[in-house]
């Protein structure tokens, strides 16, 4: 075991150490296990953390205090075992004594790298006795409610296997060329990690897992946790509802919550949620909103991934889906400004009408697929007061102006109910001009 060194954690100094254990390495704050590290399948990341460990998530401020600690440290110095410690002191030891007999007035100093490094390779290079055979966990290990292809776009730009890549969660063309899997968290427990011992599942109700390209001894694909955490903002059973794109033949709009939202990195996402048909829909939601301008904040904009149960009628994804996840060099398409257009088609309940698509909700109000104004005139021309004193080209002509002056934070209801005040207002102002 190794201290690395302190994180201050609300006021109070903790110490940060690592502990070999078999291949793996695991980084410990005071007596919790706060993330680990495989050197043969992180390659340069250095940690990834665990949830459920310091007040059930860890705070970014810590998270980035854990990985400064590490990183001062370096890779090398962590990679070093205790025997690799021993022999050196022992080298330097011997050195000392040899010096001491022969009388020489040289200074001591400890080794050069070089003569250590040829000694550690000479004992790599021995064979290893009684080393523990690999654990291999397939598909036949644990029970797949949903597949999604690695290769299905997330964005316009990037694949889903991609996005997990830049995200350090997959690496090699084996899980980059696999599928993405969906389990209940509690199939975990039917895994391994790689000194034996039984994977535990978390607090949400679904987990994710890479199916690799790679095949075991059983002849099925070999899988691993990609141990994604839960999104800390919207919780492990979210309760905001969010703006959903399903990918069917109608391209629906939807407003609801999803089962579980778990973190690929920064703001993005990927969540699950229970269709009415038993299946799993996946979804993913490329940012959220920053809470400005009426928006509370924390919303999710999830577009639906095609899987194994659900096929998309197109190839990929068509020219509207894009709009909802188009990438440009300083960022994506504002989830803000997707939710305040949207936000314009929705009643006082905060529900969304029924004839809303996608082109109501993709950032851009130019792209509009209706703007409710033939809904408005037939409301209004039911209002007796108003149809005695106008006639529907009228009034169609004042709320085309009203709409096209609106307030963009205003909803549908409230809209309709300022545009027939005014109007009435209108109508008596003419009392007894027409006929009266």
């Amino acid at each position: 075991m190794k201290v690395l060194g302190n994180v201050n954690i609300n006021g109070e100094n903790k110490q940060l150490r690592v502990e070999k254990e078999g291949d793996l390495y695991k980084y410990i704050l005071e007596n919790e296990v706060v993330g680990v590290f495989d050197p043969d399948v992180m390659a340069d990341t250095l940690i990834v953390f665990r949830e459920n460990t310091i007040e059930n998530e860890l705070s970014d401020q810590i998270r980035d205090e854990i990985t400064q600690v590490i990183e001062t440290v370096g890779k090398e110095e962590i990679l070093k075992t205790e025997s690799e410690k021993e022999q050196e002191e022992n080298i330097y030891d011997r050195q000392m004594g040899y010096q001491k007999a022969i009388g020489t007035e040289e200074k001591s100093k400890k080794p050069e790298k070089e003569d250590i490094d040829k000694k550690k390779d000479k004992k790599q290079e021995e064979p290893k006795k009684g080393r523990k055979q690999k654990i291999e966990n397939t598909t036949g290990d644990i029970q797949i409610k949903q597949e999604v292809d690695m290769g299905t776009m997330a964005t316009d730009m990037d694949s889903l296997g991609e996005k997990l890549e830049k995200a350090g969660k997959i690496k090699g063309s084996d899980e980059k060329g696999g599928k993405l899997g969906i389990v209940e968290s509690d199939e975990l427990d039917n895994l391994r990690d790689e000194n034996g011992k039984r994977l535990e599942g978390h607090s949400s109700r679904y987990e994710t897992v890479v199916i690799t390209n790679k095949t075991g001894k059983d002849g099925k694909p070999i899988v691993r946790a990609l141990d994604l955490e839960n999104d800390t903002q919207e919780g492990t059973n979210p309760t905001e509802q969010n703006y959903q794109v399903d990918q069917n033949k109608n391209k629906s709009l939807e407003k609801g919550d999803v089962l579980t939202r778990l973190r690929v990195q920064g703001e993005e996402t990927i969540a699950i949620e229970n269709d009415q048909y038993g299946e799993e829909k996946v979804y993913h939601s490329s940012d959220k909103t920053i809470g400005g301008n009426g928006i509370e904040g924390n919303h999710s904009l999830d577009k639906q991934l095609e899987t194994s149960d659900s096929k998309n009628p197109v190839e990929g994804m068509d020219e509207q889906t894009q709009k909802l996840s188009q990438e440009y060099q300083d960022g994506y398409r504002s989830v803000e400004a997707s939710y305040q257009e949207a936000k314009q088609h929705e009643n006082a309940q905060e529900e969304p009408c029924d004839e809303m698509e996608q082109e109501d909700m993709d950032g851009n109000p130019n792209t509009s697929k209706h703007n409710h104004v033939d809904d408005t005139v037939a409301l209004l021309m039911k209002n007796d007061e108003i149809a005695d004193k106008f006639t529907e080209r009228e009034v169609r002509e004042m709320v085309e102006k009203a709409w096209n002056n609106k307030d963009s934070e205003k909803t549908l209801e409230e809209f309709q109910k300022d545009v027939q005040e005014e109007i009435e207002a209108d109508a008596e102002n003419m009392r007894g001009e027409r006929g009266m």
